[in-house]
């Protein structure tokens, strides 16, 4: 197998990359049962690291995203029971909030990228990428390469600039990795079935999908049917159905529920707003099914949830 020109590491390069250059001079894991404190520099949102340990890392989640790209041997991220086999140059990008673990190799080496989602969120369009997130991305040379490549100088590139001392380095951090999301979208389309992705009438398809993706943004609470979500793009229901899950690579439903718990998410970082009010504000119509969905997607119960978020607020134990 050739080698993966991402993977390699000049040896000035590994060296720099080995130290943290900010504050926090060495990263110690902290754990509170299932949950892993993210640990960042002052005034910071983002935190990366070259790990050549060969320590493995049962199962744990974070509120923040995490990319992984191995440089050196074979690593396997188990995602809710869902096994990926990560060889060097290989990208993952695991959403927030679900469990995994990583099995790591006796020798190897890999980028781990973590940073919060909070300064993308009211982006327009980014609630497209956030539909395409519900589940882990694996992006490797051999699915599409010229696609790989954009992906893969990306990741070097944020390397460099985390790894600098230019003031402007955070601003590149997080346009990079807008950049990186942006070609996730763009792939994702270019990639859809020939209804979406060779329509000649392809921008207004998206256009009226992303129509209903804003109208949902706003409106979750509400009862919404997929009947009114078709009528919002001028669609019929079974046309408007295909193409949604074409789009967004989820149902309607699971979609509008995904939306819902995220926003629930929110509201239960107030701790004195009661959980049969959130699943009401969320959108659910019992506090029965709120719960079940609720652990259907987070792994947890709102109260479980709250409890963990209320720990990630204060200092980890040491």
């Amino acid at each position: 197998m050739a080698q993966n020109i991402f993977c390699t590491l000049t040896p000035e390069q590994r060296e720099l990359y080995m130290v943290q250059p900010d504050v926090l001079p060495s990263f110690q894991r902290s754990l509170e049962g299932e949950l892993e404190f993210s640990q960042y520099a002052k005034d910071s949102s983002c935190r990366f690291w070259l790990n050549c340990q060969p320590a493995s890392y049962a199962n744990h989640w974070h509120t923040a995203v995490e990319i992984l790209m191995p440089l050196e041997n074979i690593y396997t991220i188990t995602v809710q029971h869902t096994d990926y086999v990560l060889n060097p140059g290989d990208i993952l990008v695991i959403p927030t909030g679900v469990v995994h673990s990583i099995t790591t190799p006796e020798t190897g080496c890999r980028f781990v990228y973590m940073f919060e989602l909070d300064l993308f969120s009211k982006i327009p369009g980014f609630n497209y990428i956030l539909s395409l997130m519900t589940q882990p991305i694996l992006i490797t040379p051999e699915e599409d390469p010229a696609f790989y490549e954009a992906e893969a100088s990306l990741i070097r590139e944020l390397a460099t600039y985390y790894w600098s001392d230019e003031i402007t380095k955070e601003l590149n951090i997080f346009a990079g990795l807008l950049r990186f999301f942006a070609k996730i979208g763009e792939n994702n389309i270019s990639t859809a079935p020939p209804s979406i992705s060779t329509s000649s009438k392809t921008g207004s398809l998206v256009n009226r999908l992303s129509m209903v993706l804003d109208y949902l943004d706003t409106h979750y609470s509400e009862s919404i049917t997929l009947e009114e979500a078709a009528s919002i793009a001028c669609f019929s229901k079974f046309y408007f159905t295909r193409l949604f899950k074409q789009y967004t690579n989820q149902t309607f439903y699971d979609y509008l529920s995904t939306k819902r718990i995220k926003a629930a998410e929110q509201m239960l970082i107030v701790p004195n707003l009661a959980i049969t009010e959130i699943s009401l504000k969320s959108g659910f119509s019992s506090l029965s099914s709120f719960n079940r969905t609720f652990k259907r997607l987070k792994g947890c119960s709102p109260s479980e949830y709250r409890s963990l978020y209320s720990l990630v607020q204060q200092p980890p134990k040491k």
